[in-house]
C-alpha cells in the first residue's frame, strides 16, 4: 500500500510539473519582469534592513532611497556602456581591415597545404558587414532593456511597500533567510568578479573592457559554463588589438584565477553544503529554464533552482527531492 501511494505521489508530482512548466512558459511576460522583481526585493531586503533596524529609518523612506540607489547605480553604468559601444563601432573600419589582413594570412598558411580559398570573396563578405544595422539593433534593445527594467522597478516598489507579516512560520524564516543569504551572497562574489575581470582588462588596455566586465558579472549567475563563456568572450578583441600574444594570454590566465578563486574557494567557504547542487542538476535547470523563459531562464536557473531545493528542504514530504537535486539521495541520512 505504501509503494502504491509513492508511485501515485511520483506520478501526480511529474504531472504537476509538466503543467506549471507550460504555465510558465505561457505566462513569460508577466512572469519573467515578476521574478526579476522578486529577486531585486530580496536583494534590497538587507540594505533596507540596515536602514530600519541600524539607522531607525521610516520603512518607507528606507525603501524609497533603496530604490533611488538601484536607479543612480544603473544610470551610472548605462552611460558608459553605451560610451564603450559607441566607441567600439567608430572603429569597426579598423577592425574590418585587421579582420582582412589577418585572414590573408591564413589563407596563406593554407595554401601551403593545397588548400585554396576565394581572398577576393572573403574581403567583400567582411567590408560588406551590416555594422550600422548592427548599431541599430543594439540601440533598439537597449531601448527595450530600459523599458523592461523600469517595468521591474516599479513591481519591485509595489512588492516592497506591501507590510512585512511577523506571524510567520519557523519553517518560513529558514527559507526566506537562506534564499536572503544566497541571493545576496551571489550578487556580491559575482560583482567582485565582474570588477576584478573589468580592472584586469582595462589595465591590459584592452578595448570594451567596461562591457566585458559587466559580462562576466552577468554570466557568472550561470554555473560552470558562465565563467567559460565570460573568460573566453574578450579573445576577438583582443587577436585584432594586440599584436604580442603576452596581453593575449594574460586576458585569458588572470580572469581564469580570478573565476577560480571565487568559485572554487570564496563561494565553497561562505555557502558551505546548504546551497549545493549537483552538476547534472546545474545542466538539467540550465536545459529546462532555458527552454521555458530563453537566455533570461539560463540566467535564472542556478538561483531559481537553489530556491527550489532549499524550499524542499524544509519540508518532509519533499525532502528527497531536494537530496536528488543536490545529488545525495543515494546517501544514508543522518
Amino acid at each position: 500500500m505504501n509503494e502504491d501511494y509513492k508511485v501515485i505521489s511520483g506520478s501526480l508530482f511529474i504531472l504537476a510539473s509538466i503543467a506549471v512548466a507550460f504555465i510558465l512558459n505561457f505566462t513569460q511576460p508577466i512572469m519573467v519582469p515578476f521574478v526579476l522583481a522578486l529577486l531585486l526585493r530580496i536583494l534590497i531586503d538587507p540594505i533596507i534592513d540596515f536602514q530600519t533596524i541600524k539607522l531607525r529609518v521610516h520603512r518607507f523612506i528606507a525603501v524609497f532611497v533603496s530604490i533611488c540607489l538601484i536607479i543612480f547605480l544603473f544610470s551610472i553604468i548605462v552611460p558608459f556602456i553605451v560610451s564603450s559601444v559607441t566607441t567600439f563601432l567608430e572603429s569597426a573600419e579598423d577592425y574590418n581591415q585587421k579582420v582582412i589582413i589577418l585572414i590573408e594570412a591564413i589563407v596563406v598558411k593554407l595554401q601551403e597545404f593545397e588548400i585554396n580559398l576565394d581572398r577576393e570573396t572573403i574581403r567583400n563578405s567582411i567590408l560588406e558587414l551590416p555594422i550600422t544595422d548592427w548599431a541599430t539593433a543594439i540601440l533598439s534593445n537597449s531601448a527595450n532593456f530600459i523599458s523592461k527594467f523600469l517595468l521591474v522597478i516599479i513591481i519591485t516598489l509595489f512588492l516592497l511597500l506591501g507590510n512585512p507579516k511577523k506571524n510567520t512560520s519557523d519553517e518560513w524564516n529558514d527559507i526566506i533567510g537562506l534564499v536572503k543569504k544566497y541571493i545576496f551572497t551571489k550578487f556580491l562574489t559575482s560583482a567582485f568578479t565582474g570588477i576584478c575581470a573589468g580592472i584586469i582588462y582595462w589595465f591590459l588596455g584592452l578595448e570594451l573592457a567596461f562591457i566585458f566586465g559587466v559580462l562576466t558579472f552577468i554570466l557568472n549567475f550561470i554555473p560552470v559554463i558562465g565563467s567559460v563563456i565570460a573568460v573566453l568572450l574578450p579573445l576577438p578583441i583582443a587577436f585584432l588589438q594586440y599584436s604580442d600574444p603576452t596581453l593575449v594570454i594574460l586576458i585569458i590566465v588572470l580572469p581564469t584565477i580570478v573565476h577560480q578563486i571565487v568559485g572554487n574557494i570564496l563561494e565553497p567557504k561562505i555557502f558551505g553544503d546548504s546551497f549545493g547542487l549537483h552538476p547534472i542538476t546545474i545542466i538539467l535547470s540550465l536545459i529546462f529554464w532555458g527552454m521555458i523563459w530563453g537566455f533570461i531562464g539560463v540566467l535564472l536557473a542556478a538561483p531559481l533552482t537553489a530556491i527550489i531545493r532549499i524550499t524542499f528542504e524544509r519540508f518532509q514530504t519533499t525532502k528527497q527531492i531536494a537530496r536528488l537535486l543536490e545529488g545525495k539521495v543515494h546517501l544514508k541520512q543522518d
